[in-house]
């Protein structure tokens, strides 16, 4: 079963959810694959960092209950971490992203953090 919007999530998952997610809508089509830059867990449930569309210049965190895993590997390159965009919350990411503001270079376009995603995320 493939679930991609809020009405789909298990009656556990939706306070977490909810708690993240201002009501923005999902655009992700079921059936697709992503690719996760990393995990977060945010009240003990793990969210993905991923890109909801291949043209997105940053991808974003989405509920680990919207998707069904197909594969469970950890990169070698990952390491845990508090989450370098929230304080406090913990994740296994990607090395570069360890730095607490990788994250916000990338959003500013800063040239070494945009080449690095884009290696990222070939």
């Amino acid at each position: 079963m493939y679930k991609n919007k809020r009405e789909d999530l298990s009656a556990e998952l939706l306070p977490n959810y909810d708690n993240y997610v201002n009501g923005q809508e999902i655009y992700m089509e079921i059936g697709q694959y992503f690719f996760v830059f990393g995990v977060s867990f945010r009240e003990d449930v793990p969210w993905y960092l991923i890109l909801e569309d291949e043209t997105d210049d940053y991808p974003l965190p989405f509920s680990s209950g919207l998707f069904k895993m197909v594969d469970s590997s950890i990169p070698n390159d990952w390491h845990f971490c508090n989450q370098p965009f929230a304080s406090d919350i913990p994740c296994i990411i990607q090395k570069e992203w360890t730095n607490p503001l990788f994250y916000e270079h990338l959003l500013d376009g800063e040239e070494y953090a945009v080449k690095k995603f884009y290696e990222q995320k070939k």
